[in-house]
């Protein structure tokens, strides 16, 4: 990063807890944020989560791991584009794209094993002591887990800067709510660490009340992560053959008639052989990249550049890129194919979370193979002892999950 650039400020680059760095440091606080999250336990246990297609059933399919990565490789190019394109920014005046890589790669940290329906299940189990989310289990792991496994609710984790954290933070909400905008949220002990990251009453009320109030940096992850996301999945439902010509013809015509001819001519010749996979998806993500530009909006957040100005992205593009998330939703993710092996995963995580809180909280007998979570105590109270049980779940690959598992049933 240029240390001249003015985009950014020390409170943006100031840490949660205190950096003990050599004195020829060469990285940038950033940089630094970036390669802590790459050489994190956390982050190496993406390669055994399941993105869409339950790992280990064919060594082509993406992980956790390989779509952060794919996150991170469009953050950088969209953030590329930006600062050579966009009449707001400049040598001096720009954004960070060590920030950016930083964000999407960390930005599935906090996802359990099986994909988002073993996410939506932990939900439930842990209802009773805050819930869970993987937005707010990121948040979780960076601020607590990484770097010594605390566990100290906020007392610094990898020590990651303020601007850093506030780019994975999507969902700013505490607690879960009793209407649709709580579907998202951070958990109710996390509130410190908000409060650390922006000090803004105003940017509290706005997202309390279900707005949508995202730094640049953030806004910029999330949407490499819906390119990412929607056309790697299309490209290894393809694969696999889960998706054929006709039953993509007859989604079009009776779910998405508005769809573009030439989007739906172009996956149609992917379908028959006639264009290769490859090809397509390179092409669709470079035209929904060059297609984003930056306005520059009303700032409720202290004039901090972070969040002056909005995301755009064309209207042909960001309509390509809703039809085809439609046709993955409707025609991969509710296939057989994901939906029997991704059922099977869930009830695993089930019955491993009850395991775990029977024995917390009705000391139920435990198996020599199978003990307490790391700083469960009898001394603890039941909240926190719960979240981490909650972290030890959330945290485990699928494969050990499914281990972990088959002790259960000996």
């Amino acid at each position: 990063m240029n240390m001249g650039n003015q985009f950014y400020t020390d409170w943006d680059r100031e840490s949660l807890g205190e950096r003990h760095l050599p004195e020829n440091e060469y990285r940038s606080a950033f940089e630094i944020d970036r390669d802590r999250v790459i050489h994190s336990t956390a982050f190496r246990r993406l390669q055994g989560k399941t993105q869409v297609y339950v790992t280990g059933k064919s060594d082509q399919y993406r992980t956790r791991l390989t779509h952060s990565i794919e996150v991170a490789q469009i953050g950088r190019s969209i953030v590329n584009y930006l600062n050579r394109r966009s009449e707001y920014l400049n040598p001096d005046f720009m954004i960070d794209n060590a920030l950016v890589e930083a964000a999407c790669l960390a930005h599935d940290l906090g996802n359990p094993p099986i994909g988002h329906k073993g996410e939506s299940r932990l939900n439930e189990l842990m209802d009773p002591w805050g819930g869970f989310e993987g937005n707010a289990q990121s948040l979780r792991i960076l601020t607590d887990i990484v770097r010594g496994d605390s566990r100290g609710l906020g007392k610094g984790g990898m020590q990651p800067t303020r601007a850093f954290l506030d780019s994975i933070l999507k969902y700013k909400i505490v607690g879960k709510q009793n209407s649709s905008i709580g579907a998202k949220f951070l958990y109710p002990e996390q509130e410190n660490v908000r409060a650390w990251v922006h000090d803004s009453k105003a940017l509290d009320q706005l997202s309390q009340a279900g707005e949508q109030i995202r730094s640049i940096e953030c806004a910029i992850m999330d949407f490499a992560d819906d390119l990412a996301y929607t056309s790697s999945d299309l490209f290894d439902g393809v694969k696999q053959s889960v998706l054929n010509p006709g039953q993509v013809q007859a989604f079009w015509e009776d779910e998405f008639p508005e769809v573009s001819e030439n989007l739906k001519r172009e996956l149609d010749q992917v379908l028959r052989g006639r264009i290769h996979m490859s090809r397509f998806i390179a092409g669709l993500i470079g035209r929904w990249i060059t297609s984003v530009s930056l306005s520059s909006i009303k700032n409720p957040y202290n004039n901090k550049p972070r969040y002056a100005y909005r995301l755009e992205i064309g209207k042909t593009e960001h309509g390509e890129l809703i039809a085809l998330r439609a046709l993955n939703y409707s025609l991969i993710y509710n296939s057989d194919y994901v939906k029997i092996p991704e059922s099977a995963g869930v009830n695993i995580l089930e019955e491993l979370f009850t395991y775990y809180r029977d024995a917390v909280l009705k000391q139920r007998p435990l198996l020599d193979d199978l003990p307490l979570p790391l700083g469960v105590t009898e001394t603890q109270n039941e909240s926190l002892n719960m979240r981490l049980v909650c972290d030890w779940v959330a945290g485990m690959t699928d494969n050990f999950a499914i281990r972990l598992h088959a002790k259960l049933k000996v």
